[in-house]
Order: C-alpha cells, then sequence, then structure tokens
C-alpha cells in the first residue's frame, strides 16, 4: 500500500472539521449540492469527470433533487502509453470527516481479458456507526491495455438496497496513482508463470534467492526449482521487519512436483512486523523434479479474506539444496524406522567392563527426521543398568535452526512379545506392569504417551516406554539439552535383551547440527546386589536400637543402615516443582522406574505400657567430587497397627502408610511448619522447621528436629514392625553416591525450645483410667501420648 495511504488516518484527524449530516434526516442544511458526472456517458464525455493521476477530485455523494439518495458519480481514467503487466492501477476514495452514512463503494470498470467489459476490482466501506475508512483499490493491469480507458463508480453500499444513504454537507475524496509493481517476478501469479528460481553452487550446497512484492489484493507469486532425490532442500521466506505491520500476513505453501500434493505451509502470527518462515525436506525418490514455493498472504479459513497488497512491504525467498550429511541416513534404507534402527552389540562385554559403552553420532536434519538406534546386551542372570545421554554437539548447522519452538525428545523402549498373539501384545504392554513396568504418580500425563505405544498399530510389535526426555526452552535450568539423559535398571534376563532408542523432534524444528547419543551398560552396586533373593529385591530387617542420645541417633554400625541409589530420576516435593522443571528432569519427563527404592524393616522393642517411645532419625547423603549434593532421600513409612480391630486378636500387620494430612511420607523442608502436635490456635510464630540440615565437608545431613516430637505411637509399638523405604529426591545429578540412615528410640517424651529459650515437652501420656479385665482386675489406659501419624 502507498505511503500516503498508511498516513491517511492522521489526515482524517487533522482535516476532520465537523459532525456529517448525511443522516437520514431530510434537512441536509444549506449546502448546495453540485450533482455531475451521472451517468457513463457524462463520465466519458465531460472534462470535470475524467480522474487523472495526482489531481484529486472532491465530490458530493448526493442528489440535487428530493430524494438526495441514490446518487452515484461515474469517472473514466485514461491510460498511459507504456502500460503493461506489471503497471499497478490505485484508486482511493475515503471521506475526510469523521462521520457519514455513506457506506463508500467504488468499482472499476474496463476490458476483461475475454474482451468483455466488466468489474475490475469492487470494494465497499460498510464501517456501520463507526468512522469512515479508506477504500483503497490497487488493479494489476495487462498488456495491450495502454491508452484504453477504465470507468470508476461511486455510490453508497447501503444495508437496505430500498433506502440508500447520501452525505450533502461532507464531500469524499477520490485519487488516483498509476505505478509500476515493484515486484520485478511478476507475472507469477499462477504454476504455469512461475519464476524460475536458479540455484548455483555456492560452497558445499546449491543456492538460490529472489525478492518479491505482495502488491496487489489476493497477489500470489509463485517460485520454481529442481530438486534431486536424496538431497534436503532448505526453504526459507522472509519479510524484513520494516517498522510497520504490512497489510497481509506472511504464508507459504511448498508443493511437490505436479502441484497436487503439498509439502508444508506455514503462516506467521498476527501483527507482526514482517516475519519469517522456514522449513527443511528431504526429496524421496518418488518426488524428485520440479517444487514450487508459493507466496501469498493469509487470507483465513477457506480463503474467505482478502489479504490486502502492500508496495512497500517486500519479502525475500532462499532456497539452499544441501547433501544428506547423518551418516545413518547417507544409504538406503536409513533409520527412520525402527526396523531400520542403527545396531551396535555389547554382546561381548560385561557391565562396566571393556566394550560396554558405545556412541552414536546423529543429526536432525530435515523435518520431520526420526533417528532410531539400538544396543543388544547379552542374556545376565542379575540387575545391571543402563545409562544414556544425548549431547548437542558444535559441528554441522548449515541452515539456521528454523524459526518455531524446537521440541526434541528421546524415548527408550523394549518390544513387548509377551501374549499368544498381536493383541495380547498390546494388551500385557498397556496394562500388565510385570510385562511393562510404569509408574503415573508423579506425571499421570505420561500415561498417555505409555499407552500410545503399547498401541500403536504402525509399529512391528508393541513398544515398552522406559524412558522419555523432552526438551525445555522456557527454563535456563535445561539449556543445551541437560535433561536428556538417565540411569534405566535393566532387569535379570535368560536371554539377549535389545534396547530402543528414538530421537526426533515432535514439531516442525530442526538444525541441521550433529549430537551424540551415549549409551553405556554398568554394573549395580553391591548393597544392591545382596538384597536380591532368586531374582527378588528384598528387605533388609533390622533391630531398632535403644539408646539415650537426643536428637540424632548414634554414629555406630548399632544404628545405621547405608545404600546406594542408582536409577530413576527421583522424586519431587510436589506436583508444582514437576511443572516448574526442579530437579533434574524437565516437567514432561518419565522414567517407568522413578527412583531406585531400598528398603528396610524395623523390628520394634517390646517395652511396657505405656509404650510411646521417641523416634530417633537421621540421614546422610555423600556430597559429589565438586562437593555439589546429588539428591536428598524421601522416606515412605510402613507401620503395622497392633490393636485389635473390633475387640478382636489377630497376627496379620494391618499397615498404615497415611496419616490425617496423605502418605507417610518424610523428606527435608527448610520451611518453619505445623509440627502434629502444634495447637490449631498457634500463631505461626511458634512454628519451627522440621528438620536440621547440616553441611559437612563431604556429605548433606538431615536430622528429624526435637520440635517434631518423632515418636512411635503405643499401638504401632504393639503392632512390632515398621518399613522404611528409601528413595532419591530432589535429584541433581545421576552419579553414583552413598547414603546412610540412622534410627533408633528412646524414653518419651523429649523436650524442645521456643523463643526466649524456654524448654517445652513433647504431649506427655496421661492416665486414661482403668476397665474390667474380664478376670477380677484391671487394665490400665492411657490417653495423650504420640499422635505422629498428624505429622504434615
Amino acid at each position: 500500500m502507498p505511503t500516503y495511504v498508511r498516513l491517511l488516518p492522521l489526515t482524517l484527524l487533522v482535516l476532520a472539521a465537523c459532525k456529517s449530516g448525511g443522516d437520514e434526516t431530510p434537512d441536509a442544511g444549506t449546502t448546495v449540492v453540485e450533482d455531475l458526472c451521472n451517468s457513463r456517458e457524462e463520465a466519458l464525455s465531460r472534462p470535470e469527470c475524467e480522474l487523472k493521476p495526482g489531481e484529486p477530485l472532491e465530490r458530493l455523494l448526493a442528489l440535487e433533487s428530493e430524494p438526495r439518495g441514490g446518487d452515484q458519480d461515474w469517472y473514466r481514467i485514461v491510460l498511459p502509453p507504456g502500460t503493461n503487466a506489471r503497471t499497478l492501477l490505485n484508486v482511493n476514495g475515503t471521506y475526510l470527516a469523521s462521520s457519514t452514512a455513506v457506506n463508500l463503494s467504488i468499482t472499476i470498470l474496463g476490458p476483461l481479458p475475454d474482451g468483455k467489459e466488466g468489474s475490475l476490482a469492487k470494494k465497499e466501506d460498510k464501517h456501520a456507526q463507526g468512522a469512515p475508512r479508506p477504500v483503497d483499490i490497487v488493479v494489476p493491469l495487462r498488456d495491450g491495455m495502454a491508452g484504453q480507458t477504465l470507468l470508476v463508480l461511486v455510490q453508497d453500499a447501503p444495508d437496505n438496497p430500498s433506502r440508500p444513504n447520501f452525505d450533502a454537507r461532507n464531500p469524499y475524496r477520490l485519487s488516483l496513482r498509476i505505478d509500476q509493481n515493484p515486484d520485478e517476478q511478476e507475472p507469477n501469479d499462477t504454476q504455469e508463470t512461475a519464476t524460475p528460481l536458479v540455484l548455483t553452487q555456492s560452497g558445499e550446497m546449491l543456492m538460490g534467492a529472489a525478492t518479491g512484492y505482495l502488491a496487489t489484493d489476493n497477489d500470489v507469486d509463485h517460485f520454481a526449482f529442481d530438486l534431486e532425490a536424496g538431497k534436503v532442500a532448505y526453504v526459507h521466506v522472509i519479510a524484513p521487519d520494516l517498522d510497520f505491520v504490512p497489510n497481509w500476513r506472511l504464508s507459504y505453501e511448498l508443493w511437490r512436483p505436479g502441484f497436487t500434493e503439498k509439502e508444508d505451509e506455514g503462516v506467521v502470527l498476527p501483527q507482526v512486523r514482517g516475519g519469517e518462515l522456514a522449513t527443511a525436506r528431504k526429496i524421496k525418490a518418488e518426488h524428485a523434479g520440479r517444487w514450487t514455493l508459493v507466496v501469498k498472504g493469509y487470507r483465513g479459513t477457506n480463503d474467505r479474506d482478502t489479504a490486502q497488497g502492500d508496495l512497500v512491504q517486500r519479502y525475500e525467498v532462499e532456497v539452499r539444496v544441501l547433501e544428506e550429511e547423518d551418516p545413518q541416513d547417507r544409504t538406503a534404507p536409513g533409520n527412520d524406522r525402527v526396523q531400520e534402527a542403527t545396531t551396535r552389540s555389547l554382546e561381548a562385554a560385561t557391565p562396566g567392563g571393556s566394550g560396554s559403552s558405545v556412541s552414536f553420532a546423529g543429526r536432525l536434519g530435515y523435518v520431520s527426521d526420526r533417528d532410531w538406534y539400538s544396543v543388544r546386551l547379552p542374556a545376565f542372570s542379575v540387575p545391571t543398568l543402563l545409562r544414556y545421554r544425548l549431547v548437542p554437539l558444535d559441528t554441522g548447522g548449515r541452515f539456521p535452526a528454523l524459526p518455531v519452538t524446537p521440541s526434541r525428545v528421546v524415548h527408550v523402549f523394549t518390544l513387548v512379545s509377551t501374549g499368544a498373539n498381536l493383541d495380547e501384545w498390546r494388551e500385557n504392554c498397556a496394562t500388565n506392569a510385570a510385562v511393562c513396568p510404569r509408574d503415573f504418580v508423579e506425571n499421570p500425563d505420561a500415561r498417555a504417551l505409555v499407552d500410545r505405544f503399547c498401541r500403536r498399530t504402525d509399529l512391528p510389535a508393541p513398544m515398552c516406554v522406559h524412558s522419555s526426555r523432552e526438551e525445555v526452552v522456557d527454563n535456563p535450568r535445561f539449556i543445551a539439552l541437560s535433561n536428556f539423559r538417565g540411569v534405566i535398571p535393566v532387569p535379570p534376563h535368560t536371554a539377549s535383551l535389545q534396547y530402543y532408542f528414538l530421537v526426533q523432534d515432535n514439531g516442525s524444528w530442526t538444525d541441521d547440527r550433529d549430537y551424540g547419543l551415549e549409551v553405556s551398560w554398568e554394573a549395580e552396586d553391591a548393597d544392591e546386589l545382596s538384597r536380591y533373593v532368586n531374582g527378588v529385591e528384598t528387605s533388609v530387617h533390622r533391630t531398632l536400637a535403644s539408646t539415650t542420645a537426643f536428637p540424632a541417633p548414634p554414629d555406630t554400625a548399632e544404628f545405621s543402615v547405608t545404600g546406594q541409589l542408582s536409577h530413576g530420576h527421583g522424586r519431587l516435593r510436589s506436583g508444582t516443582d514437576r511443572v516448574n522443571g526442579l530437579g533434574v528432569r524437565g516437567p514432561l519427563d518419565y522414567d517407568a522406574v522413578p527412583s531406585d527404592k531400598d528398603t528396610y524393616v524395623f523390628d520394634l522393642p517390646s517395652v511396657p505400657p505405656p509404650e510411646d517411645r521417641t523416634w530417633l532419625l537421621q540421614w546422610e547423603v555423600e556430597k559429589l567430587a565438586d562437593g555439589g549434593t546429588p539428591h536428598g532421600l524421601a522416606l515412605d513409612l510402613t507401620f503395622c497397627d497392633g490393636d485389635p480391630v473390633d475387640g478382636g486378636t489377630s497376627d496379620t500387620c494391618r499397615p498404615v502408610n497415611t496419616g490425617n494430612r496423605g502418605p507417610l511420607t518424610l523428606g527435608y523442608r527448610s520451611d518453619a511448619l505445623r509440627a502434629w502436635h502444634t495447637p490449631a490456635n498457634a500463631g505461626t510464630s511458634s512454628l519451627q522447621p522440621l528438620y536440621l540440615l547440616e553441611e559437612r565437608p563431604n556429605s548433606t545431613v538431615v536430622t528429624l528436629a526435637p520440635y517434631a516430637c518423632g515418636c512411635l505411637e503405643r499401638r504401632f509399638i504393639r503392632g512390632g514392625t515398621l518399613q522404611v523405604a528409601v528413595t532419591a529426591s530432589e535429584r541433581l545429578d545421576y552419579e553414583r553416591v552413598n547414603y546412610t540412615l540412622r534410627s533408633g528410640h528412646g524414653d518419651y517424651p523429649q523436650s524442645y525450645m521456643v523463643d526466649g529459650g524456654t524448654m517445652v515437652s513433647c504431649p506427655a501420656v496421661t492416665d486414661g483410667g482403668t476397665t474390667p479385665d474380664g478376670d477380677g482386675g484391671v487394665i490400665q489406659s492411657y490417653a495423650g501420648g504420640c499422635n505422629f501419624t498428624y505429622q504434615p
């Protein structure tokens, strides 16, 4: 659109001096209406009816006599010598007033390509109660029209055809410009007239570029170029930012040879100054030949809107044709399908020994490139670990990353063949955790991912997802794909076992840069292996020892158990932490086994009534070589309730693993919280942290604080056992480190200090009275005391 049209709204504000009187009131004031150019004949014969470039006309759209409505103004345009297919006719009509009842309509009439006369273009301003808007028409002309005469019809476009509007006070302004189209590629509005894009050698690639304009309404520009099978074509369209929003939204279509199948399309976001679109495609053998790029303004669904022309905003087209540089894809069939996965065998290796690690080099070089890899492990009778990591490399990048949000993923699978037929394979994959392990507690959305791969019909067999990583672009913790790593437990297996890795982008992004996929087969730690009996992991049994120490149990073997948490991305304290991408994983990352779990069963003491005992608890996690803490611990507690139900007796453990406020899970928190004994009316100033954190030179130590009043309830003492399941939490690193869990019991109640230095006792046991025992004696009962299951 011409620059003066862009400035027109400001001009209107300056020139508007009064409100229109051209409503339906018959009295339009004392203005004398000079009604000119009322017919085709007058337009063709009278000098005042000729519209000339650079000589605007101001006229009233009203009849001299009553009724005033229904006026039609006709004008002629005489095309100059030299008019050709690159000539643009620009007619602009507008009301200078801030309001008018007229819905200005302009029609340009002239010779059609078939020789008949008809409408070359028509536009209307249906502004309703709003301010009038300019009617701007840009018409591309044709060869052979030099010296010909066109007609312009100006009239109202009434909502009610029987009641045309008029304005006897405010004139409209009609102006004309005749320009040459700045788009030197025109005419290229059809596939047949497509501009050939010449591709010339530039270093290691073929390159071609062109510049164009979408100068007229609904202008469509075509570019054609030849592509060979096996090549990668990078296609880039950009409208440079010229400090204004163009009249159109840049869009493009990429068509395969024959112009019958669309390879890709795209459109920039609304209200973008300029815009950029790009894609990269690998050419299949059946699609070799002449491709067509279509550049146009976005017209909405089903092309129902008008993409206005713009004589100022240019666009640029660039095409690069490159060789395939991914070593896996250079020869057919490549590794785009699981059936053609690039495979490395570790069958001659032992876990952690020579030859137990492999690396793959790959590249996402086009949309939508998929890279499949696999490693084959030999039969092995004890659990092992599979460690993987994907890292971006600095090589490659022969074109800029596509201007869309990257969404790279890595999935790790095994094939499932448990069952009599393919349907049973899929069902077992999706529902049997013994066949395909799964855990959705901390990431419920992952269920759809696991089910999809179990039930897909385009795969050779159901695929069990063991691990998944998704790119995080809005969290600085995960730059350079730092969450693309993991450690997967490998169960004992009697035959060779194959793990598959899929690397791809989930959308339409690529960057032509290399990446490295590193996979290593490692041995489990000795502590973990010692827990397995006949291939099943068992609990470690210990007796909870007594101590007079407080609040930390003694650092001796009698009170300590040790272990190592090797695999899984670890737990987080809340769903908010997961969504925000805390710890070692992104918000959507998934592991079928989220954390290695070590289980301990402690035999509780047999003590006389009242049985309440103080519980002392502490854990210690070794630091990494750089001094960092790799993870914390989460302790899932399960007690046995020893009180009989309905007065009966039973030796069966009635497990209790939830309290009044949720699961009985302990984990470090630094904030001041309510303890199980804190009165409901206590102010926040009386709260304290439930845990004490100590940073030692080589470890991080967490101790249950005296304020927490850690204790063992009477019913649990009578139940006899406490199970503690230890898992990693807030994991920041996958390196192996040892942990120590210390636990013991002592006299109850203990005391803690409040503000001011006053010592306060945990809730004491009180006399609950006696009841007859049926043998002439009495049963002493107790009240108060420990109620630790209220612990937050």
